[in-house]
Parts: C-alpha cells; sequence; structure tokens
C-alpha cells in the first residue's frame, strides 16, 4: 500500500541571530530575560514564515550542550542548573534591555528566570525544529536528513549570556505610608518613622477646637493608606502581590476601662476592591458603625491598608495588637517583608518597622 501522506516542506534558515535584551535578571524565579531570534527562512525555496507548529516548537538549550534542553516553566517548578524558561512574559519589570532591530527578519522571543540555586551565568541557544525534521541549533550544529553537521554560519557565540544576581531586599526605611480619607482624594503623607507634618498638626489644631460632639464625628472614619517602596532616586518600585498576617490589628491609645477610641486596620491588595479583615482576632468587636465592604476603587502598584477610627470598643483580653507582617512582591518579581505597626502613645499613627 502507497503512503500517499503529504510530505512537509522542506524548511531552511538563513539571516540568524540571537540576542539577549537584558543581561541579568534577580534570581526570584519571577523577573525574566528576554532572549531574541530573528531569522529568515524558506519552504521548499520559497520565502516563507514559520509554521505555528515550527514556532511552538522553538527551545532554548545551553550552548555548549547541545542535547540539553531548559525546560519551559512559568512557576521555576522545572530547571536547567536552576534555570528554566518561557513563551510569554509574567508580567514584571525587566533590567535595563536593547530593543529589536528594525528590519524584515522575523523575530520571535523566549524568555528565562533564575532561581536562587541557579548557576551564576548561562550561555543559551535557540533550537527551531521544522515541520520536516530538521534542526537548526545556533551553537552551529544543524540536522539535515538524519544527518548532523556543524555549520559556522549558525555559530552565534556573542550576545547569549544572561547572568542571575541576588534580589535586593529593602530595609523599612524604603516604605512609604501615604495616608488618605476613604472617600476623597486628600491625602496625608507619612514617612517610616510615622510623622504625619504640618498638615496633621494643622488638622490636630482643627479638631481641638470643635465642640465634644464634633469631635467624637471626627472620631470616627474611614481612610485610606497606601504602602510604596521608594528608592534611593525616589522613584517608585510598584507592589504586585501585598498580605498581611494577621489580616490586621487594633490599637488604643491609652488602655483604661473608659477608653472606647481605638482604629483597627484591614488590607486589600493591589488591583483588587475587597478589603481583607482580621475577621477571627477581632470577632464581635467590630463597634456598632459598618465597616467598608470594598474600595471604591482598585489601587494599582501599592498595597492598601484600611484604617477605621471607632469610638465604642472597649479593650479585651486577647485583642490583636501586635504588629502584621506584610508579605509582598515587588514589581522586579522579588519578595519583600516589613512590619506595620500603630506608634505607642498615638491613636491612628501607623509606622513600618
Amino acid at each position: 500500500m502507497t503512503d500517499h501522506a503529504p510530505k512537509a516542506p522542506r524548511l531552511r534558515l538563513q539571516n540568524v541571530a540571537v540576542a539577549f535584551e537584558q543581561t541579568k535578571v534577580y534570581a526570584n524565579k519571577r523577573q525574566q530575560a528576554r532572549f531574541r531570534l530573528e531569522l529568515e527562512c524558506t519552504h521548499d525555496g520559497n520565502a516563507d514564515y514559520l509554521t505555528p507548529s515550527e514556532v511552538d516548537g522553538i527551545s532554548v538549550f545551553a550552548y555548549a550542550v547541545t542535547g540539553s534542553t531548559i525546560p519551559f516553566s512559568d512557576d521555576g517548578s522545572a530547571t536547567y542548573e536552576g534555570w528554566s524558561a518561557q513563551r510569554e512574559p509574567l508580567g514584571y519589570l525587566s533590567q535595563t534591555g536593547t530593543p529589536a532591530r528594525a528590519g524584515p527578519r522575523q523575530t520571535y522571543y523566549r524568555y528565562l528566570t533564575a532561581g536562587p540555586g541557579a548557576v551564576e551565568t548561562l550561555r543559551v541557544s535557540f533550537r527551531v525544529t521544522g515541520d520536516d525534521g530538521s534542526i537548526f541549533r545556533t551553537n552551529g550544529f544543524v540536522t539535515i536528513n538524519g544527518v548532523e553537521q556543524y555549520d559556522n554560519t549558525f555559530d552565534k557565540k556573542e550576545g547569549i549570556t544572561v547572568a542571575r544576581v541576588d534580589p535586593v531586599h529593602y530595609p523599612a526605611s524604603a516604605f512609604e505610608l501615604i495616608r488618605r480619607p476613604y472617600s476623597s482624594s486628600r491625602f496625608l503623607r507619612m514617612t517610616p518613622a510615622g510623622v504625619f507634618g504640618r498638615m496633621a498638626e494643622f488638622v490636630r489644631r482643627i479638631l481641638s477646637r470643635r465642640s465634644h460632639a464634633e469631635k467624637e464625628r471626627a472620631d470616627i472614619f474611614d481612610d485610606i493608606v497606601t504602602l510604596s517602596i521608594v528608592l534611593p532616586d525616589q522613584t517608585r518600585l510598584g507592589i504586585r502581590t501585598f498580605q498581611c498576617d494577621p489580616a490586621g490589628s487594633i490599637h488604643w491609645k491609652d488602655k483604661v476601662s473608659w477608653v472606647r477610641q481605638p482604629c483597627f486596620t484591614g488590607y486589600a491588595t493591589p488591583g483588587s476592591t475587597e478589603i481583607h479583615w482580621n475577621e477571627s482576632g477581632m470577632a464581635d468587636h467590630w463597634g456598632g458603625q459598618p465597616r467598608p465592604k470594598t474600595l471604591e476603587q482598585a489601587e494599582i502598584d501599592v498595597g492598601v491598608i484600611v484604617l477605621c477610627g471607632r469610638i465604642d470598643i472597649p479593650s479585651w483580653s486577647g485583642a490583636p495588637e501586635a504588629p502584621v507582617k506584610v508579605t509582598l512582591i515587588d514589581a522586579h518579581g522579588s519578595e519583600q517583608t516589613c512590619r506595620i505597626a500603630f506608634e505607642r502613645g498615638e491613636r491612628d499613627k501607623l509606622i513600618v518597622t
């Protein structure tokens, strides 16, 4: 019986170039180095583009080990020497890079991430497998009709090394808290030491002149306090995930039996309006004023602490007064930790420790 199945068109590549667009990544399994492949190709001698299956089959391997493969893994669970590959960006900021050159060639991208135990540097090559079974490797080894041979024109030795570097971990002094009313765009700045500055002093003076009833009303509030990372050059590094453990705490300026004017906190993650509260720790101690159900709008690239002031919650044994531990992922994909606490001797000042 004769097999009449059509043969796959013969693939040939020419004018191939490869390069990393940045030469280092943080070893956090998230930040990516983008690796670029440029080429022209023909199928059966006719100028063409790679077929979808040929594009999907583009893989990367260690330059010096022709038979190696750097596995595709978005979470870094599969690695070669601690490195993983991806077909798509994971959404974290890269370090300095070089854009693709303009020209008629086809351009394809793959990405690399490094884990904490990755080898310090890795030289990387592309492998393109044709539907006809031919294999073109950018370390110079080409397989056509089942025969492997070395072709110097495919040996791309420069611009193919990427290095992993240790993630930067920021101290408490790098975090900035900015406070504003829940339903207003006005805001007060708080330094990492918790000082409001002149605006807060002005507010306190105004409040001190009000009647007792007015002051009680002023002591009931729902405010938003955003957490940002401020770099030495005063630019801000975005925050992608944000979690507090426990979800919130409560604080009284003075813990005596007649004081019922605490503040308590919850939190919201970047891009979400859902507010997380310390439900188990606070139990039936929320007071008569309802909590905000959601944020009015999601905050992007910052963590959010929801700060609530109340006048009808006495202290109790076992109240969750300890600072909350904050764990976040910054825009470079690195995990950061800090603690957010109330400043002693003050009613509603939050500080980062």
